[in-house]
């Protein structure tokens, strides 16, 4: 009897855990979202859109709160696609690259065709900032935070407000 309660217990627990797992995720995501469609709301191409391509490519993590739209209707208005293919033809057509994990080969030789042209560059994973990703996001406890590749930025063309360039943690040049 105290063993099935034993086992019961831990079952219970083992259940919050995960649904607190899940909880977190699903506010990290948030938060996610928040960032990335706060730094495109705050960006400018040297030609206006009518409508943005946010493409996500590589493996990632919150792609679905991407997916699930800009969280507000004083963004700009947005299409987000998620791309197959981690070649810079698939992504020639965005004006937001987000990329997620992906084999180093590819992530150089994306990052090459995209470096000078006026795509804005999100990553998940930081090595992207040091290999030329403009915008990269960073992961402690309950926060998300980003560094900045100031020399890829200025690059591209883009025009990013200077107060989010002050709030990411700067990343000096490859």
């Amino acid at each position: 009897m105290l063993l099935a309660w034993l086992g019961f217990a831990c079952l219970l627990l083992t259940s919050q855990i995960s649904h607190a797992a899940a909880s977190d995720d699903l506010a990290r995501g948030k938060q996610v979202a928040q960032i990335v469609y706060g730094i495109v709301s705050y960006t400018r191409w040297p030609a206006p859109f009518p409508e943005l391509q946010l493409c996500i490519t590589g493996d990632t993590r919150y792609a679905d709160a991407l997916m699930a739209g800009a969280p507000n209707p004083m963004h700009p208005r947005i299409t987000v696609r998620q791309l197959a293919l981690h070649t810079p033809e698939a992504v020639a057509q965005c004006q937001i690259a987000y990329l997620g994990t992906m084999e180093n080969g590819e992530r150089e030789s994306l990052l090459a065709q995209l470096i000078g042209q006026p795509v804005l560059i999100i990553s998940e994973p930081p090595p992207s900032c040091s290999a030329g990703g403009m915008f990269c996001l960073l992961f402690r406890e309950d926060n998300v935070y980003f560094e900045v590749n100031l020399d890829t930025i200025a690059r591209s063309g883009l025009r990013v407000h200077p107060n989010v360039l002050q709030l990411g943690k700067r990343k000096a040049s490859p």
